[in-house]
């Protein structure tokens, strides 16, 4: 074994021990770190074999600890010889050693590193002297010290929660494991010299945030920390900022952009905004969305096309802690994540990072204030994008809460979190089961969960009412947790759902665990004091309550209760530890797990108490009105009805103004959604204040009427319409309804508009009906999008995409799925003539088509392997691009006489063999990931447009030779030289999208000398100043500037024709 090995293994091996104690928990084994522990536990386990298992598992355990040590000895330590990093190793381990911990003391501070860092060098702080170190020695067993103890707290983190009793899934799931350690250390945060808190911080808000608790997950003993990955999906948004940038060719793969009342992908957003109001309902994904933010911000493992998000730092602030404190200044930022090492902070570094652009301010929940206080918020927000206008933000709300217009001064891109689409919720289906396969013991588990999954699935497709239901996050996971548990039985409404998820949480999971001892309180108890204590918080106005406060709360109804045999001290920590709903988050403050069971709670209450004059009071607050929905759904008919006539009666007093009657009247129809029972006249009552409403004039209104499900569809059927933007919501609104009988209304109403946004919205409508019916009645005639142009999300669509008569391009991609596209569809589209997919592992279909342009994107999964070899039987292929796939068979393309576009990395074309040639080739794209350029260098006489995308140190004199060249893109994060590229004077168009402002600042000079050129793009990625006056004087060009947001453009007004897109 390698000396480099052999001590590494020696320090994986004490780190192991250390964790294998921590993970015993509060017991004589966790009081030892030395040789014994691993033995002494083994012993405890009944037969040999797993004893053997027991201490193999931690001799792997310290090949994956020891193979990152490995790692970071020989790249940050090559000049240490060798004997001393044998003996800065030795020491560590000696460190580990001779110190004991126990878990309490760990999880008290969050398993913070920092802490067992500290612990061990107060234990141990004369090592290094002792092992006679020099200087570089000593560096060494700090920096080993420093990692190792987060070496330690990854593998307890990983480990199954449990202690002991977690031994037998820690036997049966060890090889998936281990493997996940593996990919958790490997994603640790990278230190940087002279930025230690930085690394700690950024470490403690990757543990924290990137795990979920999703519903049913609980009801076993098995692993309890699902990775982020699990619960986030890339979820749609609306908003009208988005505007689509000009296509460099027009041979390129078409893409459908957004417009006006169009969704997109939430990224999207992010790449092109730096401050962001985002708006959502309840359970929607907006926590979900910052954490997911927050974990990538601190890993920097953002996607490429949000490069510019990897130099920032995560600050998450959750409002409802605040509900009654003063709002934080940035020094308490730490609060949410990062409190225990908040005294460690550098001076002013949070204000370093917020002044320096650095910093993204995570704001959650504006809507948890209390009415009173957001004007307050809004306040604090402004003062801080006025006090650091360089740093990213972004807040959430619920729809209600604030207009949409609330941050406008400061300047916030407003979004409107979608619902999940048909093909999100397959994807967060798929994903929920998987996570319960991970944990499963043994194959027939795995094949019932298997089977479960399969016919919620098959449930799905036939109910549009549980579709209804799935498309929200919290409910789909609901869904999926109830599927399993009633063993295939679901609920057929929201109230049902949330009846008997409470069931589950607050009785069934404790019976299936076989937790009796503590559990002293029943479940109808349990309910009662949880609903006494969400109504308070409601007519409160608070989002969580002070302990003692809500012990007094107990203690007044636990005293009417004459068969609890327990005081309001012990009830608490009952429905702290065992009902699933309460929760500690905050030191002595307690608030419910979501909002949403709070309001359940509550409604139930109010209608216990008859507090129906005070829902109806309250209706026209944002806080009150999900509770006020279920309170229809939990109220008997004689309540119910006061309730709907005085949300109605209030509704139709003009003293109420306009903006107050139409969320009345809204609210009113939602109510009969969850009314299992309601009066014909009041019904009609609802529908005739309701029909003034349509067609919908908003995506949240759309939302609204959507809920009522049926009895909306007749009124939007017989609506007004007149313009592009109603008919868009109109078709919004019935593909969420989802009835079948709307589908001949759309086919006779708009299966021939040719207006976009119609289009978009029918494309989309799509997968909420029977695909093969709705392409054959609704699409089948449609002129499709840019004159038969369609994208497509799900990939259930495909088979029926052979009865759109017009369509000649189709784009498939989706961000949540990576599935290979099965391209057997085209054999029954003969007149296709452009494809895009994400991924395919066959093209043979391509071969036997009359397609003229191809894109396969790739995604951004590096490991893609696509043989191409079946394209050189396709003679018509005029463009193909497969920029972000490593490629087989590559001089098949060589075969294709008509190719005049290519997109390919620059790894697969130093795979062309010198006789490959494309004589008609004349636009090429490359990503370039190795500077050896040699096919370009050959072929570059001949382009007409070039695009590359430079991802190492590149030579660009090249270009010298490129006597066509009129168009030129380049997109680097490298620092490139442009001055050193010749003048190009048939260049016609540019667009340069850099890294820093300084390259922009480079390079505009060498620019200002091609007196030809007519158009210029500039992107740039960090903040800072461009200076454009070498361009004054150029009264031909045009100049195009994005991230004007962020990005000071001076010498604007020397620019003959200028645009400005922010």
């Amino acid at each position: 074994m390698p000396a480099l090995e052999a001590i590494a293994y020696v320090l994986g091996t004490a780190i192991a021990k250390t964790a294998c104690g921590l993970w015993a928990g509060n017991n004589e084994f966790g009081k030892e770190l030395g040789n014994s522990v691993i033995d002494r536990i083994a012993g405890q386990l009944p037969s040999s074999k797993q004893q053997r298992r027991f201490r193999q598992i931690w001799t792997e355990t310290a090949d994956v600890v020891s193979d990152s040590i490995e790692s970071l000895i020989e790249t940050e330590f090559p000049d240490v010889p060798a004997h001393e990093r044998e003996a800065a190793a030795l020491a560590v381990s000696k460190t580990f050693e001779s110190a004991t911990l126990s878990e309490e003391d760990l999880f008290r501070r969050d398993l913070d590193a920092g802490f067992l860092d500290r612990f061990l060098r107060s234990k141990d702080p004369d090592r290094a002297a002792q092992a006679l170190l020099s200087d570089g020695g000593s560096r060494l067993y700090d920096r080993l010290l420093r990692e190792s103890c987060a070496y330690a707290i990854e593998v307890v983190r990983t480990l199954p929660r449990g202690n002991m009793i977690a031994l037998s899934e820690l036997l049966s799931r060890s090889r998936q494991i281990l493997d996940e350690l593996a990919e958790v250390l490997r994603r640790l945060p990278t230190l940087r010299a002279g930025v230690d808190f930085e690394r700690d911080y950024r470490q403690l808000v990757a543990n924290r945030l990137d795990q979920i608790e999703l519903y049913g997950a609980t009801l076993s003993e098995g692993s309890k920390r699902y990775p982020l990955s699990v619960a986030y999906l890339s979820l749609n948004v609306g908003s009208h900022i988005i505007n689509s940038v000009e296509p460099m060719s027009d041979c390129e793969v078409p893409v459908a952009t957004a417009a006006a009342g169009e969704l997109f992908r939430i990224e999207r957003l992010l790449a092109s905004s730096d401050r962001i109001f985002i708006r959502g309902h309840a359970g929607i994904g907006k926590t979900t969305l910052l954490q997911w933010i927050a974990v990538n911000s601190a890993r920097r493992s953002f996607p490429p096309d949000l490069a510019s998000w990897n130099g920032t730092v995560p600050f998450v602030v959750t409002l409802r802690r605040y509900a009654a404190e003063d709002l934080p200044t940035p020094q308490s930022f730490l609060r949410e994540v990062g409190r225990h090492i908040a005294d460690e902070m550098p001076a002013g570094w949070v204000q370093t990072h917020l002044r320096s652009g650095q910093a993204v301010v995570l704001v959650d929940g504006i809507d948890e204030l209390p009415e009173g206080r957001r004007r307050q918020a809004r306040s604090w927000i402004a003062e801080l994008v006025s006090t650091f206008p360089s740093s990213r933000y972004i807040v959430t709300s619920r729809p209600g809460a604030v207009p949409a217009e609330w941050l406008g001064d400061e300047d916030f891109t407003v979004a409107e979190l979608a619902p999940m689409e048909r093909n999100d919720i397959s994807v967060f289906v798929r994903r929920w089961h998987e996570a319960m396969r991970g944990q499963a013991r043994t194959d027939a588990q795995r094949d019932q969960i298997s089977a479960y999954e399969r016919r919620l699935n098959e449930a799905l497709d036939q109910n549009r009412h549980l579709r209804q239901l799935a498309r929200y996050p919290l409910l789909c996971a609901l869904t999926c947790a109830l599927h399993q548990d009633r063993r295939g039985q679901l609920p057929s409404s929201r109230m049902e759902l949330y009846e008997v998820a409470l069931h589950m949480l607050l009785e069934r999971r404790d019976e299936e665990r076989e937790i009796k001892a503590i559990n002293t309180l029943s479940r109808t108890q349990k309910t009662l004091l949880l609903q006494d204590l969400a109504y308070w918080l409601i007519r409160n106005g608070q989002s969580d309550a002070p302990r003692e406060t809500a012990i007094e709360r107990i203690h007044n109804r636990i005293n009417k209760m004459p068969r609890a045999d327990i005081g309001p001290e012990d009830a608490y920590k009952v429905l702290l530890e065992r009902s699933g709903l309460l929760r500690e988050p905050v030191y002595n403050r307690a608030d419910f797990v979501h909002r949403t069971f709070q309001e359940y709670l509550a409604a139930k209450e109010a209608v216990n108490e008859n507090d129906i004059g005070v829902l109806v009071i309250n209706a026209h607050l944002d806080q009150w009105q999900e509770t006020i929905v279920m309170a229809a759904g939990h109220a008997g008919p004689a309540a119910r009805r006061t309730l709907l006539e005085g949300i109605l009666d209030r509704g139709s007093r003009d003293s109420e103004g306009i903006e107050v009657q139409t969320a009345l009247h809204l609210l009113a129809l939602a109510c009969l959604e969850t009314s299992p029972e309601c009066e014909p006249d009041i019904q009609e009552r609802v529908l005739a204040a309701t029909a003034g409403l349509l067609p919908p004039a908003s995506g949240e209104a759309a939302e609204a009427l959507a809920r009522a499900g049926a009895l909306s569809l007749d009124l939007l059927m017989q609506s007004p319409i007149t313009d592009e933007r109603d008919a868009a919501l109109t078709i919004r609104t019935l593909a969420l309804i989802g009835d079948a009988a709307a589908i001949p209304f759309m086919a006779s109403r708009f299966g021939t508009d040719s207006r976009s946004l119609v289009v978009a919205s029918l494309l989309m409508a799509w997968e909420y009906f029977d695909p093969d019916d709705f392409a054959r009645k609704v699409l089948a005639d449609s002129p499709l999008e840019h004159n038969g142009h369609a994208s497509v999300t799900s990939l259930e669509l495909l088979p029926a995409a052979r009865h759109l008569k017009n369509l000649k391009a189709l784009v498939v991609g989706d961000r949540n799925r990576t599935d290979s596209v099965d391209l057997a569809f085209l054999e029954t589209l003969p007149s296709l003539i452009s494809l895009s997919v994400p991924y395919s592992q066959d093209l043979s279909p391509v071969a036997r088509t009359s397609l003229k342009f191809l894109a396969v994107t790739g995604g951004y999964r590096e490991d893609l392997v696509v043989d191409v070899g079946p394209l050189g039987l396709n003679q018509n292929l005029a463009s193909v691009h497969l920029p972000h796939c490593n490629v087989s068979n590559i001089d098949a393309l060589g075969r294709l006489p008509r190719l005049e576009s290519l997109g390919l990395s620059s790894a697969a074309l130093e795979t062309l063999t010198a006789r490959f040639d494309l004589p008609a080739l004349r636009r090429l794209q490359i990503v370039v990931k190795s500077p050896d350029m040699a096919f370009t260098h050959k072929c570059i006489g001949q382009i007409m447009e070039l695009r590359l995308t430079v991802e190492t140190p590149t030579d660009l004199t090249f270009l010298r030779n490129s006597s066509r060249l009129s168009t030129l893109s380049i997109t680097s994060r490298e620092d490139i030289d442009l001055t050193l590229v010749p003048q190009l004077p048939d260049l016609r168009r540019l667009e340069l999208a850099l890294w820093a402002p300084e390259n922009v600042n480079r390079a505009l000079p060498w620019v200002s000398k091609m007196t030809g050129l007519r158009r210029l793009e500039l992107h740039t990625f960090a903040r800072g100043v461009v200076d454009l006056s070498p361009l004054h004087g150029m009264e031909q060009l045009l100049v195009v500037l994005h991230g004007a947001r962020y990005v000071d453009y001076r010498g604007k007004e020397g620019i003959a024709d200028l645009r400005v897109v922010n």
